[in-house]
This record gives C-alpha cells, structure tokens and sequence, in this order.
C-alpha cells in the first residue's frame, strides 16, 4: 500500500497517476470541503497537519499494518497575503512560523509516528518533497527566506532521521526530493519568468519521482535526491 499525504495538489495528483495500479490512501488538506473527485482509485482521507496528532491519527486510520511506501507532499510558498521574501527586511515572524510548521514540523511528526510502528525487519520508503532552494551551498541567489529556511530545516530533519533508521530501521529509506517545477497552484505566481522547457506537468514529475521512489534502496537512504535522479547538495 501506498500513502500519498496531500495527493489533491499538484504533485500528488501526479503520483496517484503514475500508480495506477496500486493499493493507495490519499489526503486531502483542511481548506477542502470535499474529497477529490477525480482520482478514484485512491480512497481518500481527510488530514490536517495543523492539528496536534495528526500523524498518529492517520496512521491509525490506514489501518494496523504501515504502508510500505509514505510520500509527503503538503508545502507553503505563498497566499493571498505572502509572497517570498525578496529582501530581509521583508522578514515576518509569523509567516516564518507557519512556514516551518507547514514545511518542516510535519514531517518530524510523521517520521516519529512511523518509526514507533515500524518493526524492524520491514522494508519502509518514506520520501517528502523538499525544494533544491532548501541546498545552503546551491543558494547563489538569496531571498525567498522562510521558504528556504523551512526546506533546509526540512533537509536536516531527513538526515539526522536516515542516521538514526541505519541502526533502528536498516531496511528502511528515507528521501528528500526536489520535483522541480510542477504546474501547480504553488508555482503559479513564478512560471512566467521560468524558461522553456522548466515546467513540468504533475503527469511528469509524478512519474519521475515514482520511479525514484520505487527504485530507492537502503543505501539511498538520507539522500537529497532531485527529480532526474542527481545527487544535490545540501
């Protein structure tokens, strides 16, 4: 089985598509009345991961037996109120806040959840979606702040967790992935400025990541990994 935590956006609609065929949980996100309709392959779970518990409460609700396969997909770039920093000045300490609570916490929780059920014979994937501007050493640019604070912290949490899982969990993989630039509602402010060629559809990073996800072994574990399958920096 598979779980895809927040497949109604962009990139989880492209993994639900590029597992067809699989045994797969959805979420869906708090600020939607109702499931996705057009993905009925999936069976769909409401989730909140502003709530406190969530992560246990999921799992809990997939049932007795973890999936083999946990994909994280939820992010924060932007509302209708915040556009990423362009200069520190710009710094907000709430939208700070919800940014790494959004982009970072969530993972730590479903991580932590995850490693108390895991026996440790099992052979688990979890992978969430990171962003290559979350690379310290890649940053050539600046700006865009709490969302690169966020994906770094993001990056450490899945390090520091793959270290521990070699001992606790040594079947088990644990990945950061960039999906690069995916048609969806995150992107949509910045794709006119993107050149041709950079936009991929959720179809398409959906199958990119699938297959890294599925070809990932434990030796791949605790990599930053982008959606071709390179090795990025941290």
């Amino acid at each position: 089985m598979k779980l895809i935590i927040g497949a109604s956006g962009g990139v989880g609609q492209g993994l639900l598509a590029a597992w067809p065929e699989s045994a797969t949980v959805g979420t869906y996100c708090n600020n939607q009345l109702a499931k996705p309709a057009d993905r009925e392959q999936a069976d769909w779970l409401h989730c909140d991961v502003m709530q406190e518990g969530w992560a246990e409460q999921l799992l809990d609700a997939v049932g007795p037996e973890l999936p083999g396969t946990l994909v994280l997909c939820i992010g924060l770039l932007h509302d209708d109120d915040h556009q990423p920093e362009k200069s520190i000045t710009r710094f907000d300490r709430n939208w700070f806040a919800r940014s790494i609570a959004i982009n970072s916490q969530p993972f730590a929780e479903l991580a932590a959840a995850v490693t108390r059920r895991a026996r440790r014979d099992q052979a688990l994937t979890l992978a969430v979606i990171s962003a290559k501007v979350g690379s310290i050493s890649d940053n050539k640019l600046g700006g865009w702040y709490s969302y690169r604070a966020s994906k770094a912290a993001l990056n450490m949490l899945v390090r520091t967790t793959a270290i521990e899982w070699r001992h606790r969990l040594p079947r088990s993989t644990l990945l950061a992935l960039h999906p690069g630039t995916t048609d969806s509602g995150l992107s949509a402010p910045f794709q006119q400025r993107l050149p041709e060629g950079q936009l991929h559809t959720p179809a398409y990073t959906g199958q990119k990541l699938a297959r890294l996800i599925d070809e990932a072994t434990p030796e791949d574990s605790g990599a930053f990994l982008s959606w071709d399958g390179s090795l990025l920096p941290w």
